[in-house]
């Protein structure tokens, strides 16, 4: 007898974070600060790492959810796909800070305006490239990329 466990995500939290990197990355494009895409990028490693302390989390959690104006909006999902899209825009948006610094603005703002657009996608229309090339390597049977998606599971 073979028991599958459902697994869930809460996606207005996902959403969340994906306004919050589209807002910031647009300000520090606007403001030209390596500062601000530096926080985003440690904001969307720390989430990938499924931090308790990963500032999008915590700005979800204590402060939009309880102001009452989202409700969650828990689905049957796998985490470690969007944990892995958060992975890609941190690495993106960790490059284009450093590209900032050295003085590679074209390559740096290219970066950051690829992370915007998918979260864009993301945000507007629950399209997450992150995940869909998750679950491509998955499919691939790349080792570390063992969820499969939830309507093939069981």
């Amino acid at each position: 007898m073979s028991s599958v466990i459902q697994r869930s995500v809460d996606h207005t939290g996902l959403k969340t974070g994906q306004a919050l990197t589209i807002v910031l990355l647009i300000a520090a494009f606007i403001l030209y600060s390596p500062a601000l895409v530096a926080l985003v990028a440690l904001a969307q490693l720390l989430g990938a790492l499924d931090l308790p302390f990963a500032p999008y989390r915590l700005i979800y959690q204590r402060i939009v959810r309880p102001s009452g104006l989202v409700k969650p909006r828990i689905i049957p999902d796998n985490p470690e796909p969007h944990r892995f899209a958060m992975l890609i825009g941190g690495i993106f948006n960790t490059v284009a800070t450093v590209a900032l610094l050295a003085e590679a603005p074209a390559l740096a703002w290219t970066l950051v305006a690829i992370v915007v657009v998918l979260a864009n996608l993301n945000f507007w229309l629950n399209f997450c490239a992150g995940c869909w090339m998750y679950y491509q390597l998955n499919r691939l049977g790349v080792p570390g990329f063992s969820a499969r998606p939830i309507s093939q599971q069981g």
